[in-house]
């Protein structure tokens, strides 16, 4: 498949055959991701709060780069850019929107 929905191939090289391993951080990014997902779409929707948005969406990119979501980190970089300039709140919710969208489809898979 091209474009998978999910791409392990960072966590199996960062765990060396460890599946336990593997399996904790995989668990730790679908608590960490779902919930900052949340806190990230509800500080879009209500908060002009645009620092805090930014904040979010760094710390959320960061996840991303281990377990590899299809689109989310460039997504993440996209809502840190428009929150750092202050500009684009239609935009960063239709990127949210389809973040969740997108991590709901592949849970399944990191279940």
């Amino acid at each position: 498949m091209d474009n998978p929905l999910v791409d392990f191939s960072f966590i199996y090289e960062m765990a060396e055959d460890d599946t336990l391993y593997a399996y904790e951080v995989i668990g730790l990014f679908l608590n960490t991701v779902s919930s900052g997902l949340l806190v990230l779409e509800e500080l879009i929707h209500t908060a002009d709060d645009y620092e805090a948005i930014q904040r979010e969406a760094h710390f959320l990119k960061s996840s991303s780069n281990v377990v590899k979501v299809s689109g989310m980190h460039d997504n993440l970089e996209t809502i840190e850019i428009l929150a750092r300039d202050r500009i684009g709140k239609d935009r960063m919710t239709v990127l949210v929107n389809n973040m969740i969208a997108t991590f709901n489809k592949a849970r399944p898979l990191l279940e």
